[in-house]
């Protein structure tokens, strides 16, 4: 995932961030992202012995224990997960349907 670091040492200009901005979105790319999100998601996965959407939904609710309580990284990479998910499923159609040839139809009969 494209990223930029920003600390008190190199604040930049309006204009250089921009630029920055830019250039991290232009080296983006959805499927990477993804794949880098669902990695992470997996290390918790396996840290905690419990799937992500379980552990989203546990934690929307407010009943995690003291433990799992605290990881809001978790839960905001799951909220990245599905986010990026949807964009690239919605992509992935887009293309499929634009590729089709005139006489195809969406649905088999």
């Amino acid at each position: 995932m494209a990223k930029i670091t920003i600390t008190k040492d190199n604040v930049p200009t309006s204009e250089e961030f921009r630029r920055m901005l830019a250039e991290a979105m232009a080296e983006s790319n959805p499927v990477n992202d993804l794949l880098e999100v669902a990695e992470e998601l997996y290390e918790y996965e396996q840290r905690y012995g419990v799937t992500s959407a379980e552990f989203y939904e546990r934690f929307q609710r407010g009943e995690l224990d003291d433990e799992l309580q605290h990881c809001i990284r978790w839960a905001s990479a799951y909220d990245v997960f599905v986010k990026l998910k949807t964009r690239v499923e919605t992509a992935l159609m887009r293309e499929a349907v634009w590729r089709l040839e005139p006489t195809e139809e969406l649905v088999p009969a």
